[in-house]
C-alpha cells in the first residue's frame, strides 16, 4: 500500500511534512533542510523494504527495531524511518510525530514513538510498500 510524504515547509530547523497513510490518517514528519550535510531525500517515488534500524548505526536510536527503509534515492543508502524528534538527530531519515512542538529550543515531531508503531501498522501486511515524497507546494 503506498504512502506518501507531504513536506510542508523547510525552515532552518528542518523540513516539516505530513505521511498521508493508506487509511486516510496523518502524521507529521521531520527531515532534515534540502542543503547540508545529511539533506533530506529529493522527491520521487520510491520502493520501502522492510529491515532493521540499528542503535549502533550513530542515527540516535537506542535499541534495534525493524523499520522501512527507503531504497533507490540516487547515491544514497541506509535512508530509513525511524524514531527521532528533531532534525539533527536524522541523517536524511525520516521521523514521524503525533504533534509538532520544541525539545531544546529546536522545532522538533512529538510523540514520535507512538507515530512510529502507526506508521508500521498502516503497512503490516502490504505485499508491495511504496513512498511518494513531494516537495512543499510553491
Amino acid at each position: 500500500m503506498p504512502v506518501t510524504l507531504q513536506r510542508i515547509i523547510e525552515t532552518s530547523q528542518g523540513t516539516l511534512g505530513q505521511f498521508l497513510l493508506s487509511d486516510n490518517s496523518t502524521l507529521y514528519t521531520m527531515e532534515r533542510m534540502s542543503t547540508g550535510e545529511h539533506p533530506r531525500i529529493p522527491a520521487g517515488l520510491y520502493k520501502l523494504k522492510l529491515g532493521m534500524y540499528y542503535a549502533g548505526d550513530g542515527l540516535g536510536g537506542k535499541a534495534d527495531y525493524p523499520a522501512y527503509e527507503i531504497l533507490g534515492v540516487p547515491g544514497r543508502t541506509n535512508i530509513k524511518i525511524h524514531v527521532a524528534n528533531r532534525a539533527v538527530e536524522l541523517r536524511g531519515c525520516v521521523a514521524p510525530g503525533k504533534a509538532l512542538g520544541f525539545l531544546q529550543g529546536q522545532l522538533a515531531v512529538l510523540q514520535s514513538l507512538p507515530a512510529f508503531r502507526k506508521f508500521m501498522d498502516s503497512l503490516a501486511g502490504a505485499a508491495t510498500d511504496y513512498i511518494t515524497v513531494l516537495d512543499p507546494p510553491t
